[in-house]
């Protein structure tokens, strides 16, 4: 929730806002005194529940349904609602989630509106010569040009997913959008990306609009009293174990197989987090303990290891304390953020969201066996304990507006 976290921290250093967002964040709104609108059922991203196949041709199955379920299908109502609570009054800046693709209209459109700021809460997703096509989760290559590769992905491959991109649009009175659909933050006026450079490919064609804020901290909000857990750990090594909150519903992708790997590892703490899924684990040993969720702030500094499905915020939570990660996933952006946790040397990328468990057990053992995981962990964390998102966030704000002082509002 790191937009809900970034509209707690505006108001809370006096500025107006006023948060769009689904019913699953709305408690929060209502615990920290900001107002909200909640969207309609209609506008919600929904996780592609097919995984059939095997290979690229299964990844372009995948990406083909992941972009008209999570972009393409909320889109006429996400910004239906926006335009809604743009109509209310004035608002200095518009800040959404690289995933609202309600915006597109807004920033196709010739019609009058306020700065929008597009912050990145997954892997930065626009075209780079310099990179392979976003989806894939393949490395970059250096000295290789991407340009044909990805041209080719957008004007064949992605062809009925651009056209409907523009018939929908074109329904909503719109131009055509004059970028392919994974490159719409470009439109914008900034992009804040939750990141750090270190995390992301180096790129010689990146916008000058891509403002790196550094990853949003974890809040601390809304968990019960946790146990000890240096006291939990004591001198063994502690690994984190979590299947995240997003597309979380099957323990069998990685909970089940990692816990059969690490079942065996009496000499290790593992502290299992299901992401509030009533996932049934059945009996474990000792040294596994569950939670529905846990909290990072408490947990992480007595962490070694974290295995998750790739969440961008929960990887960054990880590094931020710099632990290596064990990343096991394959739907929407995760093999991306696999792809550059192995790519900077902070951790090892399984691949695929089903892991067997001599996998997991053999990635344990590979990361506990060299230090150069820790090291190239500890390397980005230290890059990211430089930058202050809030300040930055704050600065862009008040550079992109007109009127943004403590009093500004922002949607």
């Amino acid at each position: 929730m790191p937009l809900a976290t970034v509209a707690g921290e505006l108001r809370r250093r006096g500025h107006r806002v006023r948060l769009l967002t689904g019913a699953r964040f709305r408690e929060f709104s209502i615990e920290h005194g900001v107002p909200a609108a909640e969207l309609p059922r209609a506008a919600d991203v929904r996780p592609v529940a097919s995984r059939a196949g095997r290979g690229l041709g299964r990844r372009l199955r995948i990406g083909r349904a992941e972009l008209s379920s999570i972009f393409l299908a909320p889109l006429t109502a996400q910004y239906t609602a926006l335009s809604s609570e743009l109509a209310r009054g004035h608002f200095d800046a518009v800040l959404v989630d690289s995933m609202f693709s309600g915006a597109i209209p807004l920033l196709v459109s010739d019609a009058p509106r306020p700065p929008v700021l597009v912050c990145g809460v997954g892997p930065l997703t626009l075209s780079s010569a310099d990179c392979p096509p976003f989806g894939v989760g393949w490395q970059p290559r250096a000295g290789r040009d991407y340009t044909r590769m990805n041209r080719f992905v957008h004007h064949v491959l992605f062809r009925p997913s651009q056209a409907r991109l523009n018939a929908i649009l074109a329904e909503l009175g719109m131009p055509p959008a004059p970028v392919f659909l994974l490159d719409w933050p470009i439109l914008a006026d900034r992009i804040l990306q939750f990141t750090v450079p270190g995390f992301e490919y180096p790129r010689r064609d990146l916008p000058s609009t891509v403002v790196f804020t550094g990853p949003i901290p974890a809040s601390a909000d809304g968990f019960e009293a946790s146990p000890d857990w240096k006291s939990v750990g004591d001198h063994r090594r502690v690994v984190h174990l979590t299947q995240g909150t997003w597309d979380n519903g099957d323990p069998d992708q990685l909970l089940r197989p990692a816990l059969a790997a690490l079942a065996r590892r009496p000499d290790l703490v593992v502290v299992v987090s299901t992401g509030g899924k009533d996932a049934s684990l059945g009996p474990l040993p000792a040294h596994i303990h569950v939670r529905d969720f846990v909290p990072y702030a408490e947990l992480l500094p007595h962490v070694d290891l974290v295995i998750t499905n790739g969440g961008y915020g929960g990887v960054h939570h990880a590094l931020r304390h710099g632990i290596p990660v064990i990343v096991a996933g394959d739907t929407a952006d995760k093999p991306e953020v696999a792809a550059r946790v192995a790519y900077t040397g902070a951790g090892i990328d399984l691949g695929g969201a089903a892991p067997a468990p001599a996998a997991v057990a053999a990635a344990v053992d590979r990361v506990f066996g060299d230090t150069g995981y820790r090291v190239a962990a500890r390397r980005l964390a230290r890059e990211i304990a430089q930058h202050k998102p809030f300040d930055t966030i704050e600065s862009v704000l008040a550079d992109t507006t007109t009127g943004v002082r403590p009093r500004g509002e922002a949607l």
